[in-house]
């Protein structure tokens, strides 16, 4: 190659006829778009470059088609695509990040080409999948021709167009996994929007493939979910391809590349590169290819041992960062899943007689959710090490061999899966195993195991089918004896489910659903919690990881009637969560013992602590056995044990741990509903719970916009005006709709029964909704809208016992209790979020249970039961006087520390008359502190009296409604006792 230096000349003389091209093509065209005026002298300098490096260059013109937005050029060196060129007009500019309109969402969709230049002609910019590389301005206004050249910039723009054409992406192909997951999401991403597009416009080869899609794969994949599955397919099946040996991607070379170990990814790629559906998709396709066959395979690979160990994780971030949290794909560490691997053997040796654990004969072991192959290759290793320990190193491939036919996983993103098959067939091939493929099945663990397949395929897709109807079988007959995993945590298998959830949970929620068959095996986990008439709490188990953990439960254990061991790292919810009394009663059942290693990890609680995953809710592993005969009437034991400190912290301390007997274990409860906690010891666990005390809690109003809620009520008043001076067919945005709260709905009062007008349908100068006071957070007094039209869960319960004699307590009843007090009071309908400003739970305890505060909210029998003990009648007010006076005090929350884990928090009773008076007429001034004022704040009213006695004698100047009057006379219940206005 010649070097730049020496045709610098050429290089500017070839500037200088582009500007004079442009010049001439700006007086005389004929064009319909002002940037047409530069595609001929654009292309005539790129093959002029060409000929002064001796390249071959040449570029062509895509065809626009109606929602695609093709880029203007492609350009191509050794007939090899190399790069884009988007034109705009000459006075536009090349700076796409300051575009707006029509150009701004273009330049979303383009800044996933790896090698793009804009230019009007006059400036120039180079990007490489997004990042700027090279920006110049060679003239004011190149339609003025080449007088007009800024001869000392023609050199950066040498420099920038010589780095455009050098490769067709050589240059900035990455030399690491990491680089490239970041490299190809943004292509993958690009794919995945033509193809969605595509669909929108109804092409019909695309169409007919997603057909084929759902027959042979997923029948209830959408338009969005395929094409997410299109493009991830299609990136990962190239990837895969090239690393097999491809060094031309050609949809003929890259299938040949996989046919011997990737199957079913071979005939994916001969599906969805089908010359009719290819042709729709060329230009992303073709970016796809180039950019794959340009990454350095033995770099990537020398950085190191396992380049594939986060890639996925990495690339999914990138391509989808919500994807990737609705999936859950995080990556579990190390020495979480040796852990695992580890205890499970212990229990195959001790507990099945197997002493080479997973190299025994007989051991099937199963990841329902394998994502990247971590635990397959970790029970491979440890079989590796088992076996050469006792046949040594000649003996370990035969055992490999062996296990290789019971190691199974199932994996239903096509990501994960490519990534799996590819790692755990290299550990195969390492440990001297040749020839056989790892068998990781693309499948939904949670579709039926009775069901086959009506599709009938061709003989072009018949091994996809097969391998599917394999996991299938594998699901319905094997006999698994291990279990093990990470299953994803709530990871949407669908777009969304709220139609009726019918694809979340497959079969394991809904069944068959045909006439006559068995209720969903789900239902071991709901009918107890129904049945306890605890159903409300019933929406925090609707989570994949709960379904995989009841599939898992079913697999090893109800479908074969005999034993096996599951151990997985999920989510700790199900520990102690309301919602989760039959799941624990289920795991009760099927299991001789279950270990509970609690490795805390709740980022946003009341006490954060450090996750051993990059994620905000609290983890535990969990390892379950049962080796004898099963044994349902007799509760399982159960063992927690704790882990605490940094995230390292924990991870070295798991590394440490090679046996069940390496950690202290602490018995939990033996009652089959009860949490998987430690049995509490001491005085305060035989206390009653608040809950049993005072039995309906309820959960605070909800309204999922704030500008209903405001200072005063003249601020809401200005903020509903500005509502209805918005057209009628446009309050929709201002308004702010959700899916439960539509303008132009009606919607039940709160109060008084009937139906408002809908929010469309009303006139400029409507009337105001009633105001009211609002306990919005434990010391911000507001007032709200007390109007079911604008909050999407108001909780009219709570308003139809709004009065002036109501007080609210409210609390964290099902979560973990953090510092401060354990209760705080408010006289206003308070919001969800009231107690804590966030994670609000059904922890609003009201004293009256009527607006007439004729029924308190006191457990029948409690307040005669108590009156008998002290020899004296006990008021229910006195009794929340009582119990606020306790739970208010951040002494109870650090003297209970360690036992309010537990909620709901439980309070101290006593049968001394003088002691309870004591403290409830302490409740009583603390009720009236922190509840006087709230109901007129704003209104410069809320000063709290010397002495604390009631005597503010003035009626708020704010007039409400009927139930929403307050009468400061009558401000709260219950009066101090024996203190009257001065």
């Amino acid at each position: 190659m010649t070097p730049a230096g020496s045709n610098t000349q050429q290089f500017e003389d070839a500037v200088r006829a582009f500007a004079d091209a442009v010049a001439a093509d700006s007086k005389s065209s004929v064009a319909t778009k002002p940037e047409d005026v530069l595609y001929d002298p654009v292309r005539a300098l790129l093959k002029a470059c060409g000929d002064i490096w001796n390249w071959d260059v040449d570029s062509r013109q895509q065809v626009k088609a109606e929602g695609i937005g093709w880029p203007d050029l492609g350009v191509t060196t050794k007939t090899q695509l190399c790069g884009y060129v988007e034109l705009k007009a000459p006075d536009v500019g090349a700076r796409p990040e300051k575009f707006r309109g029509q150009n701004r969402d273009q330049w979303k969709r383009y800044q996933a080409l790896p090698n793009l230049i804009y230019t009007d002609g006059s400036e120039w910019s180079l990007y490489h999948s997004g990042k700027r590389v090279s920006r110049v301005r060679i003239a004011d206004d190149i339609r003025d021709g080449g007088g007009s050249i800024d001869l000392d910039k023609v050199p950066v723009l040498r420099e920038l167009l010589r780095s455009f054409l050098e490769s067709p992406w050589g240059a900035i192909a990455p030399k690491s996994a990491s680089g490239l997951a970041k490299f190809l999401a943004p292509l993958a991403r690009y794919l995945r929007d033509e193809v969605r597009d595509a669909l929108t416009r109804d092409v019909a080869p695309l169409k007919q493939l997603m057909s084929d899609w759902q027959g042979i794969l997923f029948a209830e994949a959408d338009d969005r979910q395929f094409a997410d599955a299109y493009a991830q397919t299609l990136t990962y099946a190239l990837l895969l391809a090239h690393f097999e040996g491809a060094e031309t991607l050609t949809p003929a070379r890259a299938t040949e590349a996989l046919q011997d170990k990737h199957m079913l990814l071979a005939e994916a790629l001969q599906l969805l590169e089908a010359p009719v559906v290819r042709g729709e998709l060329r230009v992303p396709v073709e970016i796809l290819e180039r950019a794959i066959e340009a990454v350095d395979i033995e770099a990537v690979r020398s950085r190191s041992d396992d380049p594939w160990l986060y890639f996925y994780e990495q690339f999914l971030g990138e391509y989808d960062a919500r994807l990737r949290k609705n999936r859950g794909v995080y990556f579990t560490p190390a020495e979480v899943v040796q852990l695992q691997v580890r205890l499970a053997a212990e229990l195959l040796r001790e507990r099945f007689g197997k002493p080479l654990a997973f190299a025994d004969e007989g051991v099937t072991v199963l990841d329902p959710a394998v994502g990247t192959g971590a635990y397959p290759i970790a029970v491979i290793e440890h079989a590796a090490s088992a076996a050469a320990e006792r046949f040594g190193e000649g003996g370990v491939p035969a055992r490999i061999a062996s296990l290789a036919d019971r190691l199974h996983g199932f994996e239903i993103l096509v990501g994960p899966y490519s990534v799996a098959h590819l790692r755990v067939t290299q550990q195969l091939v390492d440990r001297g195993v040749h020839g056989q493929s790892a068998r990781i099945y693309l499948a939904d663990t949670l579709e039926s195991p009775n069901r086959p397949s009506k599709f009938t395929a061709s003989i072009l897709q018949a091994h996809i089918s097969e391998e599917r109807e394999l996991a299938r079988e594998i699901k319905r007959d094997a006999r698994v004896l291990v279990c093990i995993g990470n299953p994803p945590y709530n990871r949407e298998q669908r777009e969304t489910d709220e139609a009726d959830g019918k694809r979340k949970g497959g079969w394991v929620r809904h069944g068959d659903e045909e006439e006559g068959e068995a209720l969903p095996i789900l239902e071991d986990f709901l009918r107890p919690v129904r049945d306890a008439g605890e159903g409300v709490h019933l929406k925090g188990l609707y989570n994949d990881y709960v379904y995989f953990w009841r599939w898992a439960l079913w697999k090893v254990f109800d479908s074969a009637g005999i034993g096996g061991v599951v151990t997985f790292i999920t989510a700790s919810s199900y520990l102690q969560g309301k919602a989760f009394p039959g799941m624990r009663r289920k795991m009760r059942e099927v299991f001789d013992e279950l270990w509970i290693i609690d490795l805390g990890g709740d980022r946003l609680g009341t006490r954060p602590t450090d996750n051993v995953f990059a994620i905000q809710i609290p983890v535990a592993i969990a390892i379950g056995v049962r080796a004898g005969t099963p044994n349902p009437s007799n509760p399982a034991r159960v063992l927690h044990a704790r882990l605490s400190g940094t995230e390292q912290e924990k991870r070295d301390r798991l590394d440490t741990v090679s046996s069940l007997n390496d950690l202290l274990w602490h018995e939990c409860w033996s009652e089959w509903d009860k949490p998987f906690l430690p049995r509490g010891e001491g005085p305060y666990f035989s206390w009653p719970a608040v809950t049993d005390l005072f039995p309906w809690q309820h959960t605070g109003s909800q309204l999922k916009r704030t500008w209903p809620i405001g200072e005063t009520p003249d601020v809401l008043a200005e903020r509903w005006q500005k509502l209805l001076d918005q057209p009628q067919d446009g309050r929709n945005s201002y308004f702010k709709e959700t899916r439960d709260r539509k303008v132009g709905d009606r919607y039940q009062r709160l109060v008084n029964g009937g139906r408002d007008l809908a929010i469309s349908e009303m006139e400029q100068g409507g009337p105001l909704p009633p105001v009211a006071p609002y306990a919005y957070r434990s010391f911000d007094r507001q007032f709200v809208f007390a109007d079911s039209r604008l909050g999407d869960f108001m909780r009219p319960h709570l308003w139809r016992t709004s009065s002036p004699q109501q007080t609210y307590m409210t609390a964290l009843l099902t979560n973990v209790m953090g510092e401060g007090p354990a209760a705080v009071a408010t006289a206003a309908v308070p919001d969800v979020h009231h107690f804590r400003g966030s994670f609000g739970d059904k922890g609003v305890v009201p004293l009256y249970r009527d607006r007439q505060a004729t029924e308190p909210n006191v457990t029948e029998g409690l307040l005669a039961h108590m009156a008998q003990a002290q020899g004296a009648p006990v008021l229910a007010e006195r009794l929340f006087a009582y119990a606020y006076a306790v739970l208010a005090q951040p002494t109870y929350v650090k003297r209970f520390w360690g036992e309010l884990e537990q909620p709901p928090p439980r309070l101290p009773t006593t049968k001394n008359a003088q002691l309870f008076n004591h403290v409830a007429d302490l409740g009583e001034e603390l009720l009236h502190l922190h509840t006087y004022g709230q109901r007129f704040k704003g209104t410069g009213r809320g000063e709290i009296p010397k002495g604390n006695a009631l005597c503010h004698k003035e009626v708020s100047p704010t007039e409400y409604p009927e139930g929403f009057a307050y009468d400061v006379e009558n401000e709260v219940l219950p009066r101090r006792r024996g203190r009257a206005c001065r």
